[in-house]
Parts: structure tokens; C-alpha cells; sequence
């Protein structure tokens, strides 16, 4: 983005080169575009002379602004709201809650994805993995960890949790509840 900066004060005489490495333009946080008025305090110049020498620039001859194009590849991410405007508290992801369920020694399960498409053409084993539920492993289980509150990271009890049996580990000897024989 500053290299097109760059290119088009390059056209505008009275702007001298070594002021370019020392001046940080700011650029409007809802469209992306340079805003004039700011790049005309930064360079102690006023609006005009920096609209002209910008509209005579060859730069605008291949592009007709000055904004940065959109990023098409941008992966999709759903970050930690770590302070809420309301409150300034964190709040949990709400898609964390709707897709997995967390367990009282921490672990997480999940559905498998596509559980309810196109079953007609799945054979009967595969119907019947997907009704199975999926341990998340413990790099994902510590990313859900920190992606709720820590309301959702205690205990819950409900009344007849189809969950019950599995919210206790007897088969570990740290998180075994029960003595043995």
C-alpha cells in the first residue's frame, strides 16, 4: 500500500524524498482509502496541491482509486471478544457453544460434520459413524478452553444428561474417582 503511496507523491514537486521515510500516513479504518486531509498534515502541504498533483499522476491512469483492493483469500476466523463494550468483560464464542460440548475432566466432543446430508446415498456404516460423537484432541480441547468463560468451564448438571457416564475418566489412575477392587 505505501509503495503506491510512495509512487504517487513521487509525481508532486514540492515533496521532498527524505520526508518519506519518516511520515506515517493514517488510513480510514471503513474503506481502507488514504484519507486526504491527513496525508495533507503530514506533509505540511494543503488539500489542493495534493489533489492536483495526484489527479496528474500516471498512477491514476491504470487505477481509478486510491484504495487498497479487498483481500478475496481471507480465511474466515472467529476470534475471543476480549473486552466486551457494554461491560469490558470477555465473552465466549457462540460458536463453540452451539457446535461442541465440554466434559467435566475437560475434554471436548463434537458431532461429525455433515450428519444430516444427503443420507440416501451413505452406506449404513457410515450413517452410523456419523450419529457418533468425536473427541477434539488436547491442542483443540486447550483452544476451547480459552475460547469460553469460565462459566462454561465448570461442572454443569443437568437432569437426565445423556452425558453422564462419560463426565468421569475410571480408566486413568489420576482422574479416577472411584478406589479400585
Amino acid at each position: 500500500m505505501f509503495g503506491r503511496i510512495f509512487n504517487v507523491l513521487k509525481v508532486a514537486p514540492q515533496i521532498n524524498s527524505s520526508l518519506l521515510h519518516y511520515m506515517s500516513v493514517p488510513v480510514s479504518t471503513t474503506s481502507n482509502c488514504i484519507r486526504p486531509q491527513s496525508l495533507a498534515k503530514c506533509l505540511g502541504l494543503n488539500v489542493k496541491q495534493i489533489c492536483t498533483s495526484v489527479l496528474n499522476s500516471p498512477l491514476l491512469r491504470d487505477s481509478t482509486t486510491l484504495c487498497r483492493a479487498p483481500n478475496s483469500f481471507q480465511t474466515q476466523s472467529r476470534t475471543v471478544t476480549k473486552f466486551s463494550l457494554k461491560r469490558g468483560k470477555r465473552k465466549s464464542v457462540r460458536a463453540v457453544l452451539n457446535r461442541f460440548y465440554r466434559l467435566e475432566w475437560g475434554g471436548w466432543i463434537r458431532t461429525r460434520s455433515g450428519r444430516h446430508k444427503r443420507l440416501w446415498k451413505k452406506k449404513e456404516n457410515l450413517r452410523r459413524r456419523l450419529r457418533q460423537h468425536v473427541f477434539c484432541n488436547s491442542t483443540q480441547s486447550w483452544l476451547l478452553d480459552k475460547m469460553v468463560t469460565k462459566y462454561w468451564r465448570q461442572p454443569r448438571y443437568y437432569v437426565d444428561d445423556p452425558y453422564e457416564p462419560y463426565h468421569t475418566r475410571e480408566e486413568f489412575l489420576i482422574t479416577r474417582k472411584k478406589p479400585l477392587p
